[in-house]
């Protein structure tokens, strides 16, 4: 999403100074418009750079893990919604509807990228050793 979102503002930043341009106004942009995508750029990438952190683990494969007692709680936000497995103060977070597991407190086993606590793997069970 982080991506896409620097990619768009990219292409909004181009567009609108090749307009400009094309208008003959090119040192005429005002200081909002260019400080608004600035803002937006920055906000952008840092947010790319944010989720380029786990790649290294991600790619070898290198994950930490949780086990014990654990409330899962579901975020519906309309299209962006997600579930996340907290344990205490320290919160996994998986997709939306991660393998149909509803609300509640169960007993986990998390498996996860450190840097961004982003969850590979759960598993919940109604106790410990339980199924």
């Amino acid at each position: 999403m982080s991506f896409v979102m620097l990619v768009g503002m990219s292409a909004y930043f181009w567009h609108f100074y090749k307009l400009k341009k094309k208008n003959g106004d090119s040192y005429k942009i005002p200081i909002k418009d260019i400080l608004g995508v600035a803002s937006l750029f920055l906000l952008s990438g840092s947010l790319f750079i944010y989720s380029l952190l786990d790649l290294p683990n991600v790619l070898a494969d290198k994950t930490k893990q949780y086990k014990g007692d654990c409330e899962i709680v579901i975020f519906d936000i309309t299209r962006g919604g997600h579930t996340e497995a907290n344990f205490g103060k320290h919160s996994i977070i998986f997709p939306k509807n991660y393998q149909g597991v509803g609300e509640g407190n169960y007993y986990c086993e998390v498996d996860f990228y450190p840097r961004t606590d982003q969850g590979k793997s759960l598993r919940v069970y109604q106790s410990k050793g339980g199924n």
